[in-house]
């Protein structure tokens, strides 16, 4: 089996997408579709199987993608390896992350890791989605408070995350808000109508009194939320993390303080191959022992 051949497989069977494997390799999509043909070719059987635009591992693909991942990631840990003995050499590690948390705390909190690793290179990738990255190898490992359902994933605890209500102490004097039921008559800021964002808060409050959740106007950003709470347009519900200074300073307040809603858990996510990496390692060694009130918890 030719190694490049191997490799422009490896690439397609991630993305299942000729356009997105050509882009990753930097290649022609023919070249993706020569490479897979002579590598078939050579196996004497098919790897990807294609129902119109949709492709799929065969059950030899299968087999053939769970060895590409033990040798490629051998390669990779092997080339970090040499990196060491290197002047001037660093090995990278592409880190994801919630939008929020990379924003407001991961990126505060780094530096002193960069510090003490000079050989160590970070690039950072924010977004809501990052089972899809992780399963493609654009991030080495994801910081999530989703369950990522990927197999072959370690999954290292790091934080609970707390809920809070928030609003403008101006609003809440101005609405005379006191108890639950003032909740029919203001507006709710969530990610979305239904409230499934405010589940936390919901399940928390007695089931008679549910149903004033209503008037909802839809932010799809946290930061969007707690700015929107902050100019009085109605009643936030946000990780506390997020709106620790504000809540410090007065800049907003809970109105609930009552209610105890649930909480999250935020666990880093990372492919088993990938945990050999000394690099990685480092790393996940760094954030498993922040404090939590370096995390904006308690």
């Amino acid at each position: 089996m030719d190694l490049y051949h191997l490799k422009t497989f490896f690439a397609l069977a991630k993305v299942k997408n000729f356009t997105q494997a050509a882009g990753t390799l930097f290649v022609t999509q023919s070249a993706v579709s020569h490479a897979l043909k002579k590598l078939e070719t050579s196996l004497g059987t098919p790897l990807i199987s294609r129902n119109g635009k949709t492709l799929s591992l065969t059950p030899a693909g299968r087999a053939l993608f769970r060895s590409c991942e033990k040798i490629f990631y051998e390669i990779e840990r092997a080339d970090q390896e040499i990196a060491r003995f290197k002047k001037a050499s660093k090995v990278g590690i592409k880190v994801g992350s919630t939008v929020e948390f990379g924003t407001s705390i991961l990126i505060k909190h780094i530096r002193s890791f960069l510090k003490a690793h000079p050989d160590i290179l970070l690039d950072f990738y924010f977004s809501p989605d990052l089972q899809g990255p992780l399963a493609r190898d654009e991030i080495d490992l994801a910081i999530d408070c989703r369950i990522h359902t990927l197999s072959g994933l370690e999954r290292i605890c790091l934080f609970q995350e707390q809920y809070v209500t928030i609003a403008s102490p101006r609003f809440i004097e101005q609405q005379r808000i006191r108890s639950l039921k003032d909740l029919e008559r203001i507006h709710l800021l969530s990610h979305d109508k239904d409230l499934e964002w405010w589940n936390h808060f919901i399940t928390a409050i007695p089931e008679k009194e549910r149903f004033y959740l209503k008037n909802v106007i839809q932010i799809n950003h946290v930061r969007g939320i707690i700015n929107a709470a902050i100019s009085g347009l109605g009643i936030g519900f946000v990780p506390k993390y997020t709106v620790i200074r504000e809540l410090n300073e007065k800049i907003l307040a809970d109105p609930f303080p009552e209610i105890k809603p649930g909480a999250d858990h935020f666990h880093i996510f990372i492919k088993k191959e990938k945990m050999g990496f000394q690099k990685t390692k480092a790393l996940i060694d760094y954030l498993t022992h922040l404090k939590p009130s370096e995390f904006g918890v308690d």
